[in-house]
């Protein structure tokens, strides 16, 4: 093409297009033929195709909710230590042996700002580490009288994990992303993993979730089987199910429709940000017009900067190709958008209506001055929600917290929680995986339920690892957008662009480093489908015949027509005034980080922080923002070394703890959890089969190969009380408890640990069992162990209802009943919530019963036994 030289503009970029810089100085992709790449730039590829096809991986199987504290996570955690470790001994051996030396111009300022990140990751995650091991050393069980917090080191080892991943994850990434084209490669993978969960979840709204609406209209009982929910006709825990199969919303792959929203707010802000750079190029006049105020500081097109008329005929020719991506990414933000509205996520909405406004300003005010303002409102919005839950304790005074919506006065309980919980134990907090069970101890009297997390990825931070963790966490977030200033605000930013240098940048192609994103995906997902036939658990079928095809339009879209059309490649020209801006260019780092803004918000409401279908977007999306190539040296003095030697260095390193990490994984979770759950499965198929004699067998094995999980000891009770009830049918004298059966229970109660939920599960099998045998041993076990769970759990009106019940079957003074029945009532009717009035509790009756309680236990509504009780 033949333009003319405009005023200011180096020779050597005319027939360049004023390209933007893709490419680092490092990477030789675009140099040659396309499918060029050097040594370094050929391991890269592997180690995104990898990363690729993990993500897809966590898109199908997300861990959301408890699953990853139950291990649901451990297998993919251990896939991506064992890649990386493997990848980065490849690369530090190839450094070995060919001896290369890289020679590149870095800014030292820079430099030590990449470290200090790293430096910060690492940290966190080691201390979260350490949190994770001191809950080996927390008393639990009855041997302790006082109450205490956390103790559960299955769950907080399994949730330690995925934050040691998200180092290793984001420290290597980071240091893989100086080639834009691979950014824009992941960034596409967002969305088509957007897009295929957003097409699940309207596939959930208009056909699933309405049939299995009706078929529980049909028959409740079934549905509830079927799903694992005990839920007796008239209670809250029925009540709870019957609204969220009504208004819950979709949730795809994820256990929570919040979770989901995650996720599909940050495509959404993606595809957002992409189709307005889109729509610049293909109504260019129509952008012209929307920057009016650029003709009011005389920015006029010089006469001789006018486009030739060959250079016309081509850009007229590409318009088509232009409005045809434009079409497609409007059907693709289409349905991100219509699927999130479905969640009914106020987080998610309200997340992209902030990030997208500014989004839309940033396209609009398209000049130096615009970029600042933009950059500094969105760090500012963002700094308010990150400090959000300083505000539940009263710092900024409480009145204007009556005011808030219901659903956001909730969140600042959990905040108020959180501070007590944090004051307890500044240290380590609850530890990792251990905030639930602490919720317990300090929710105020009002919370209406006992949740998972914060519900702020602050505060979850807070509780997980205490003051350091937070610390660090602020840390990282000052350190991370001082760099996202000064990159996005330079010093010496020129209005008119960058540096010739960055101008005269090759144009890329897709070639080896484009491929590598969306063929790692497409075997992540053949892996999906693989194993899942092998296992016999595909993903919703019917759903997918819709999705797969609609994301892989999406997918051939991104990494394809958009670059054979030089979308991405070209820089954008502001055609009224003739020239090239640096904010009017294609920056994919820009994009990434509005996507985490998006995403950090959402977060400051929601839960997901270490749900690994959220958290390694997340990853992404910071290692993007923060990667080499996105911290230009902006200083005239940079020195020119040789830092091959320290890179080999820092990839040796990597790969040691990656290693030493998978080993430790391997010994310590991975191999004691799922050998666990396999001798688990094989109970399960055998309680079925009604051998109860090898399901005691199976599960001491699988006691045996976990020392520290709950559920087998649980299930081992329970399959010994089945035959303890075959025996009474047969013979009603032989009501005794065995000494085998009380080691099992003190097994189980040991292994129960600090989590009063688990206690009062153990707590109604005896219960159970005296209603059947009328044993005042028994009576007595269960009165010990409500104990503990009225200690651990002060304010569950539930828990406090059946300890009022036991009182006066244990023969305790009216006095003392009465006292405890009112407590129950005060507590039901604290904060003025439905699902905690007693009318929709129910507690077990606590007397003889006989062969008549022998199929399941007699209950009885907890308000009309209160109600006697006070009398």
């Amino acid at each position: 093409m033949n333009r003319k030289r405009r005023p200011g503009t180096p020779k050597q970029s005319l027939n360049r297009e004023s390209t933007v810089d893709w490419a680092d100085d490092s990477n030789s992709v675009s140099k040659g033929s396309p499918f060029a790449a050097s040594g370094s730039g050929g391991m890269t590829s592997v180690v995104l195709a990898a990363f690729a096809a993990l993500m897809m991986w966590a898109f199908y199987h997300p861990s959301d909710s408890t699953e990853v504290e139950q291990g649901g996570a451990l297998g993919w955690c251990l896939s991506a230590l064992l890649i990386v470790a493997a990848v980065q001994c490849l690369r530090v051996g190839r450094s070995i042996i060919s001896g290369d030396r890289e020679h590149r111009s870095h800014d030292s300022v820079n430099r030590k700002s990449g470290l200090l990140v790293d430096g910060i990751v690492w940290l966190l995650a080691a201390w979260i580490g350490c949190s994770a091991i001191l809950q080996l050393y927390v008393p639990s069980g009855f041997g302790d009288e006082a109450w205490r917090i956390g103790g559960d080191w299955r769950s907080a080892s399994n949730e330690a994990w995925v934050w040691i991943v998200g180092a290793v994850w984001f420290v290597v990434l980071r240091r893989c992303l100086r080639d834009r084209v691979n950014q824009f490669a992941l960034l596409g993978l967002m969305v088509v993993g957007g897009v295929l969960l957003a097409t699940h979840a309207l596939h959930q709204v208009h056909v699933s979730l309405p049939q299995t609406l009706r078929e529980y209209n049909a028959d409740p009982e079934r549905v509830l089987a079927e799903v694992g929910i005990n839920a007796p006709e008239g209670s809250n825990a029925r009540m709870i199910f019957e609204n969220r199969l009504r208004d819950g919303g979709p949730t795809a792959t994820f256990a929570l429709a919040n979770t989901l929203a995650g996720l599909l707010a940050m495509a959404l802000v993606v595809v957002i940000a992409v189709l307005l750079r889109v729509f610049g190029k293909a109504f260019p006049g129509a952008v012209a017009k929307l920057r009016f105020w650029q003709s009011a500081v005389g920015r006029e097109s010089p006469a001789g900067d006018r486009e030739d008329d060959s250079s016309k005929h081509e850009r007229d020719a590409s318009s088509n190709q232009h409005v045809a991506v434009l079409v497609g990414l409007a059907l693709a933000a289409t349905v991100l958008a219509l699927a999130l509205k479905d969640t009914q996520s106020r987080a998610g909405v309200l997340s992209v209506l902030i990030v997208g406004g500014c989004v839309l300003v940033d396209f609009v005010w398209a000049n130096a001055f615009g970029r600042r303002v933009v950059t500094a409102l969105l760090l500012a919005i963002s700094a308010v929600f990150a400090a959000l839950p300083l505000a539940a304790r009263g710092w900024f005074g409480t009145g204007w917290i009556a005011a808030l919506p219901e659903s956001v006065r909730y969140r600042f309980q959990y905040w108020d929680a959180t501070w007590r919980l944090v004051e307890y134990s500044p240290w380590t907090g609850s530890g990792p995986g251990n905030y639930q069970q602490a919720y317990h101890q300090f929710r105020l009297p009002e919370s209406h339920e006992i949740i998972a997390d914060p519900h702020h990825f602050v505060a979850e931070t807070l509780g997980a690892g205490g003051l350091p963790a937070g610390i660090l966490l602020v840390a990282l977030l000052v350190v991370g957008g001082w760099m996202i200033w000064r990159v996005e605000c330079p010093p010496d930013a020129s209005p008119l662009g960058e540096s010739s240098e960055k101008a005269a940048a090759p144009r890329p192609q897709l070639g080896v480093a484009g491929w590598c994103v969306p063929m790692g995906a497409f075997l992540g997902w053949l892996a999906v489908w693989g194993v899942g036939i092998r296992n016999q658990q595909l993903p919703d079928f019917d759903a997918h015949l819709i999705a797969i095809p609609l994301a892989c339009a999406v997918g051939w879209l991104w990494w394809f027509k958009m670059f054979n059309a030089s979308l991405t490649v070209e820089a954008e020209s502001d055609v009224a005034y003739g020239e090239t801006t640096r904010a009017s260019r294609w920056d994919v780092r820009r994009i990434a980080w509005f996507a985490l803004a998006s995403g950090l918000l959402h977060l400051s409401f929601s839960g997901g922080w270490t749900v690994s279908g959220i958290a390694v977007v997340l990853w992404t999306l910071a290692a993007i923002v923060l990667s080499p190539a996105t911290t230009p040296s902006h200083s005239s003095a940079a020195k020119v070394t040789n830092v091959a030697s320290g890179k080999v260095t820092e990839t040796a390193v990597i790969a040691v703890v990656a290693g030493v990490a998978a080993v430790g994984l391997w010994m310590v979770s991975y191999r004691p959890v799922t050998e666990s759950k396999r001798w688990m499965a094989d109970a399960d198929l055998q309680i079925r089969r009604g051998n109860l004699v090898g399901v005691e067998r199976l599960c001491e094995r699988a006691m045996l190969a976990d020392p520290y999980a709950f559920d087998p000891a649980m299930f081992r009770l329970h399959a010994m009380e089945q035959d303890w009830v075959q025996r009474v049918v047969a013979n009603r004298s032989a009501t005794n408890m065995k000494p085998r059966f009380k080691d099992a229970l003190a097994d189980a109660i040991q292994r129960a640990g600090n989590d009063p939920s688990k206690l009062q599960a153990i707590g109604e099998l005896m219960l159970h069992r005296y209603q059947i045998g009328g044993e005042t041993e028994v009576l007595a076990q269960a009165g010990r162990i409500y104990d503990r769970c009225q200690l651990l759990s002060p304010r569950h009106q539930g828990i406090a209802a059946q300890r009022a019940v036991i009182a006066e079957a244990e023969g305790e003074s009216a006095e003392a009943v009465r006292e405890l029945a009112e407590k129950a009532v005060v507590l039901a009717e604290s904060g003025g919530v439905v699902t905690r009035k007693l009318s929709l509790q129910f507690v077990l009756v606590v007397r003889p019963i006989g062969s008549s309680a022998i199929r399941q236990p007699v209950r009885q509504s907890a308000e009309e036994a209160m109600d006697s009780l006070r009398l």
